[in-house]
């Protein structure tokens, strides 16, 4: 039976999907988990000097989506065909697309003190976040509040409360 080991800073991020799919599959595997203060000693060993990374009987296998790819083609969940197979990865590419820029708004909340007009970037980030659940939105107050700033101009108010409703 394979050896597995995954490697990456302490905290969920791009290993995630790999460590989910290992216990999905109830394979056992070594979760090995850096500090980010032992990290400026590690990072000259570390292939393409980055976390994450995974072993499978000593080979290392760089980079989160080839990771998770590898578990996913090991135990047979990545699409029945070829069909099934370009679905998941539209869905993969997709979600890779708003990662990044949806983790930067939830972690670097605007400064709302800052800038009190509403903005097209207040108006986009509205339209967008409508579809969050109200609850997980409440994890980040001053995106929250902008929300509401956003949802209670008087202008916006009155479009919003003659706006058709709709799933989307």
């Amino acid at each position: 039976m394979p050896c597995y080991k995954v490697v990456h800073f302490n905290g969920r991020g791009y290993a995630e999907p790999t460590r989910m799919l290992l216990a999905l599959v109830g394979q056992e595997f070594e979760d090995v988990r850096h500090s980010t203060a032992d990290w400026p000693k590690l990072k000259a060993d570390v292939p393409l000097q980055q976390l994450p990374y995974m072993e499978v009987d000593g080979k290392i296998i760089p980079q989160s989506r080839a990771m998770h790819g590898f578990v996913a083609r090991e135990f047979g969940l990545n699409g029945a065909n070829n069909e099934e197979t370009t679905q998941i990865d539209v869905v993969l590419s997709t979600l890779e697309d708003i990662r990044v820029p949806l983790g930067r708004i939830l972690y670097y909340e605007k400064e709302l003190d800052e800038i009190q007009k509403i903005s097209r970037a207040d108006i986009f980030f509205y339209v967008v976040m409508e579809t969050v659940e109200e609850d997980e939105l409440k994890k980040y107050p001053k995106l929250s509040a902008l929300m509401k700033r956003v949802a209670e101009a008087p202008k916006i108010a009155a479009y919003l409360a003659k706006r058709p409703q709709t799933p989307w």
